[in-house]
């Protein structure tokens, strides 16, 4: 075996620095390595929030960079839509029981006529036992424009037994303008003879 003896330096280069140019490589590595992995991080925040702006319904989530303070915010809840105010005049409620039992004889009282009924917005509330406008038939105001009852009347307006086998009833409403809303219905005699 020959050994052959290993170069030496030449005179006129400088001797190398400690780490030369593999220790700036090196470091050039590093600072690239973190760099990547701030950039990944950064993507899987992204995709973990979904995007990077709120979705319907979602509420704005505030980011704040490091030049900023942090400072109290309120959020708003998403408004509430309200329903619009009916300021119509109107019936909210009407029963009836339409049918009555006269006495054939006629030697039993006459029996009540019953209803009931409520109201929202109107002034005035009238009675008549036709088939016509109340108000304008001006035959009985109720005392009560939101609410009454057959337990308003009197008994002139019971059943008109032996008679007739059907008798009309309408209750208008009078608005604040003027308008008149009606509820009209038809009561029968069940025992009917005629």
């Amino acid at each position: 075996m020959t050994t052959m003896p290993l170069p030496a330096p030449d005179p006129g280069t400088p001797p190398p620095v400690a780490g030369g140019p593999n220790r700036i490589i090196l470091i050039l590595g590093i600072v690239a390595g973190l760099l990547l992995l701030t950039v990944v991080a950064v993507v899987f925040l992204l995709i973990g929030r979904g995007s990077a702006e709120p979705g319907a319904g979602e509420t704005p989530t505030p980011t704040l960079t490091s030049s900023e303070s942090p400072t109290p915010t309120v959020s708003a809840e998403p408004e509430q839509t309200q329903p619009p105010v009916d300021n119509s005049t109107r019936f909210t409620n009407f029963s009836a029981d339409l049918t009555v039992e006269c006495d054939p004889t006629g030697e039993q009282d006459k029996p009540e006529i019953t209803f009931s009924w409520t109201a929202a917005n109107a002034v005035e509330a009238w009675y008549t036992p036709s088939d016509e406008d109340a108000k304008d038939d001006n035959y009985m105001q109720f005392p009560n424009a939101s609410a009454g009852t057959n337990n308003d009347l009197t008994d002139e307006h019971l059943f008109p037994c032996n008679h007739r086998q059907f008798m009309d009833m309408t209750i208008t409403l009078v608005a604040p303008n003027g308008q008149h809303v009606s509820e009209h219905v038809v009561y029968e005699d069940v025992n009917w003879q005629g």
